[in-house]
């Protein structure tokens, strides 16, 4: 089948998703929630093919892709999964009827007000208006309408049924403290014979000093000036903390958010910038979101910041005076644009890339559209011969990922219904986006590989079950990609599967029932289920690093500087973080530090970070000075968190242990969840 009929294929697909939204309350189909005029270029484009050349020959995998590619099978796939949709548990913990009544659009207004404390900016205060658009799925019932709130101070509400001409009070219950531990709810007692209308609710949310579960205690202090910094991080269930909302991925819609802050400050949030209104003390940020996303995929940041325009889709922003290496930062788009040839094209229409003090503890989680954020340290320009791009490559192109395989294709993220594949296929994409972005380097692709394979197999690191769960989904995906004939081919399959995604919740079950139905020949008659072998995986990087593995490890250590020189920044971050496994002498690990400090690779705080724990762990307490002043500038990072928790272990030098745990505790920095 050639590549224009695979493409026809595709779009008669979407027609028929299109058809079925249309069809919404005559025939009772699922709303979908997109814009599939949007998404339908999400196949394959006319033109050169990711990881392919024009007018190559395609395998015999790619064939058999395109040969069981089908209208029919295409509708069987979408028909079953509006079967499950109402029989599965797909949210999160949500009190929310939406089998009742489901949301259609948010117009959310908001206002930040800063505390000043002797004359100093030290923290917000939330003000919100919020317009719930619905309409009633179920015509028969007559229970009240429940939305997700927790924390808020609910003001007033109102509803109007005659499309916001006028409105009237509704009575409403807030059962926020009657079951902590479970489902805090905002109950409206909406008119039930009424099919579809607009709630308004008037609320507060209170400062970060008395809010203990919600987002607002991720506000941060900038260590530049003396102006706070806001970030709100949503998921997996946290939108309901600052505004009412049925704070669900079941419940996708579009949003208008009005944002009104004083000066100087400026907000950032999802969708794209429709206005901005500058009165005399106060600025008004208007964004406006076409795609349907949750509420929990909404962002929203605040502070004094710097605005880099690096293209007409890609801006950097950062807090004031803060000096960073811009180098990588100036090629976003054409990173941007790597990771589209791979999944498809970017359809939020902006990419906000903002930069925040990494005392906020930020540890990569996955944000809503149009936002990344990244720690400063990432960007920190050292004294460290080590410089190259290799790992800030991979780490900027796996939060892109995110815009499509996280918030356009979405899984709830308490219980692995997908969520932790939807991490696996980020990260193995990234691992491919970095090496075709940096020269087409495969051996440095498959480093990364060798990598994940090392440490999905390593049963004794104790590590976290969700990085294992990761890293085993990595390592079906490479034996995939070699069953298929190979990771271009596999790309293709990611882009189909998210068609079916973006019409409902991603699932493990939908991944693979999906991939048995397009390769049948491929099933193991006895067992029922492919058969995964291991792919043997080479790279001259991981060769060079085992070699001074062994020069390190042996009984007469060799410890040279020339063995780090010609090594990549990937490569060196890799040595220093799993030399611990090797249970080196303390001698030997004191002769590493002096060399580390030497080449002045010591002052690069990420790899510092590395070593550190290295050495804790094989019990050298040399560089616990160092340590602590390092928790001291970062806090809360996930390098000074760990450290922190290994000079607890150890009972190293407590009285200073302890002095900078009160330190963090008392910090203005509060943490991310």
């Amino acid at each position: 089948m050639s590549r224009t009929v695979l493409l026809l294929v595709c779009l008669a697909t979407l027609t028929f998703i299109c058809s079925a939204k249309k069809n919404r309350g005559k025939d009772g189909s699922e709303d979908v929630g997109v814009d599939f005029e949007v998404v339908a270029n999400l196949e394959f484009e006319n033109g050169t093919e990711a990881g392919t050349e024009s007018g190559t020959e395609s395998s015999e995998f790619d064939g058999e892709f395109e040969r069981n590619v089908t209208t029919e099978f295409l509708r069987k796939q979408l028909d079953s999964l509006r079967k499950k949709v109402d029989s599965t548990f797909w949210g999160l913990p949500s009190a929310a009827n939406i089998d009742v009544y489901r949301t259609t659009r948010l117009d959310i207004n908001l206002a930040m007000d800063v505390k000043n404390v002797s004359g100093v900016a030290r923290s917000f205060r939330l003000r919100g208006t919020v317009d719930i658009y619905y309409v009633k799925e179920d015509p028969d019932a007559e229970e009240s309408m429940i939305l997700d709130s927790w924390g808020l101070k609910i003001k007033r509400s109102r509803v109007s049924y005659d499309g916001g001409v006028t409105f009237s009070d509704v009575r409403f219950r807030d059962h926020n403290r009657q079951d902590g531990l479970g489902h805090p709810k905002l109950e409206l007692h909406v008119d039930p014979s009424q099919s579809e209308g607009i709630i308004r609710i008037e609320y507060v949310a209170p400062s970060a000093e008395s809010l203990r579960y919600t987002s607002l205690e991720y506000m941060t202090f900038s260590d530049v000036q003396n102006y706070p910094m806001l970030v709100i991080f949503n998921q997996p269930d946290m939108a309901r903390t600052w505004l009412p909302c049925q704070d669900t991925l079941r419940v996708k819609t579009p949003v208008d958010i009005t944002i009104d802050v004083p000066s100087p400050f400026t907000a950032l949030s999802s969708g794209g910038l429709v206005s901005e209104v500058y009165t005399e003390d106060r600025t008004i940020f208007e964004f406006f979101q076409p795609m349907s996303v949750g509420a929990q995929q909404l962002s929203l940041t605040v502070g004094v910041l710097e605005r880099w325009n690096i293209s007409e889709r890609v801006t950097v922003w950062m807090e004031q005076r803060r000096t960073i290496r811009d180098g990588l930062l100036m090629e976003a788009d054409s990173l941007l644009k790597v990771c589209e040839s791979m999944a498809g094209p970017f359809v939020w229409e902006h990419l906000n890339i903002v930069i925040i003090p990494d005392k906020i503890g930020y540890r990569g989680e996955m944000l809503g559209p149009n936002t990344i954020y990244l720690p400063s340290s990432m960007f920190e320009t050292t004294s460290s011969p080590i410089q190259d791009d290799t790992l800030r490559v991979q780490v900027l192109t796996r939060q892109m990922f995110n815009s499509w395989y996280g918030n356009l294709v979405t899984a709830p993220a308490r219980a692995d219904y997908g969520q932790m594949m939807i991490r696996g296929i980020n990260e193995y994409l990234s691992y491919y986006a970095t090496a075709q972005f940096l020269d087409n380097d495969e051996q440095l692709a498959n480093f990364f590989l060798l990598h994940v394979q090392e440490f999905g197999t390593d049963y004794e690191r104790k590590i976290n079950i969700a990085y294992f769960d990761v890293a085993n989904h990595i390592m079906n995906m490479i034996s995939l990609a070699d069953i298929v004939g190979g990771p271009e081919i596999l790309s293709k399959f990611f882009r189909m599967v998210t068609l079916f995604s973006v019409a409902d919740q991603f699932t493990t079950e939908l991944f693979w029932d999906t991939f048995t139905e397009l390769y049948p020949e491929l099933i193991d008659e006895d067992t029922g289920n492919i058969s995964f072998k291991n792919v043997e995986i080479t790279s001259t990087y991981w060769t060079e690093c085992h070699e001074i593995v062994a020069a390190w490890n042996s009984t007469e250590p060799e410890i040279r500087a020339k063995q780090l020189k010609n090594l990549n920044y990937v490569q060196v971050a890799y040595l220093l973080d799993n030399m611990w496994l090797m249970e080196l002498p303390k001698r030997t690990v004191r002769d590493i530090t002096s060399l580390l400090k030497k080449m002045e690779i010591y002052s690069d705080p990420y790899l510092f970070s590395r070593w550190a724990q290295t050495a804790l762990r094989l019990g050298d307490t040399k560089l616990v000075e160092d340590v602590l002043e390092y928790i001291k500038t970062y806090e809360k990072n996930a390098g000074a968190t760990t450290l922190l928790s290994l000079l607890t272990e150890t009972s190293v030098e407590s009285k200073k242990v302890k002095k900078a745990r009160k330190q963090i505790e008392a910090s203005s920095y509060l943490s991310w969840n």
